[in-house]
């Protein structure tokens, strides 16, 4: 489904990454992606910057906070799910057993947007679309294609993303992990964290060509490679960490790959 049309509430939309150096992370991500960058200004100091593949967007940079990185948080890319009203879905969060992270807030009157904590601490973006609604594509070289919930308690994680969202856990064959389903969709994942040190989080994967170029191209680039090229039955992936410290997959995707 490269094209894009529009989202529904639960359906992922968007992810950006939250640097201290956009400008040096357009330059890695234009050329191992091959995108182009457009910055946003909205009237004041604050600049977003859409990611384009064929002029369209299909991902987000913004310049880390600085009490952020005081806070010593690292470069992360953020991922964003689509809600009907933020207002709404921002009051169900504590009910369901997840942490506000402040109040909704318009960037730039593209939407608005509240930053919440799921029960185990993994962050996500809950966006209202006024004006963007998301990546216009996906699952193309250099576009999203999967996101995963990395998590040291997946049931307590779904508990709450199934109240807030409406998703539906189904079990996989794979350690202890389960898929995610949505308007009849497997549209993510989630598993326990391959590491006790490593925080929850929500995981982005890339489409890409050729996974191998790809993670060798990074390390070209500055950056290195975490998990090695290897296949699995979606396809052939690798961990990547930009030049800036910021961790992605890669996948080059098997066509003939059904998650359901």
């Amino acid at each position: 489904m490269p094209e894009v049309d529009g989202y529904v509430h639960g359906d992922f939309s968007w992810v950006d990454l939250c640097t201290e150096e956009p400008d040096k992370a357009k330059a890695f991500y234009s050329s191992l992606f091959g995108l182009t960058f457009r910055d946003e200004h909205d009237g004041s100091q604050v600049v977003y910057t859409l990611g384009l593949k064929d002029e369209r967007p299909v991902l987000g940079l913004l310049e880390k906070p600085q009490e952020m990185c005081e806070m010593g948080i690292p470069n992360v890319w953020e991922t964003y799910i689509s809600v009907d009203n933020a207002d709404e879905a921002l009051a169900k969060v504590a009910p369901a057993g997840g942490t506000p992270m402040g109040p909704v807030m318009e960037p730039a009157g593209a939407g608005r947007m509240a930053v919440v904590a799921d029960p185990t601490g993994a962050v996500v973006m809950l966006w209202e679309a006024l004006g963007q609604d998301g990546a216009e594509l996906k699952s193309e070289h250099g576009t999203l294609c999967w996101n995963q919930l990395l998590t040291s308690d997946v049931d307590k994680a779904m508990a709450f993303y199934s109240e807030m969202l409406g998703w539906t856990p189904v079990p996989l064959d794979m350690d202890d992990s389960v898929g995610i389903m949505h308007n009849g969709e497997m549209i993510a994942s989630a598993g326990p964290l391959p590491a006790p040190l490593i925080p929850p989080h929500w995981a982005v994967y890339f489409a890409v060509d050729d996974c191998d170029a790809t993670a060798a191209q990074c390390q070209e680039l500055g950056g290195h490679v975490v998990v090695p090229p290897m296949d699995t039955p979606p396809g052939r992936m690798a961990q990547l960490v930009d030049d800036a410290g910021a961790m992605f997959w890669v996948i080059t995707l098997d066509p003939t790959f059904s998650p359901v």
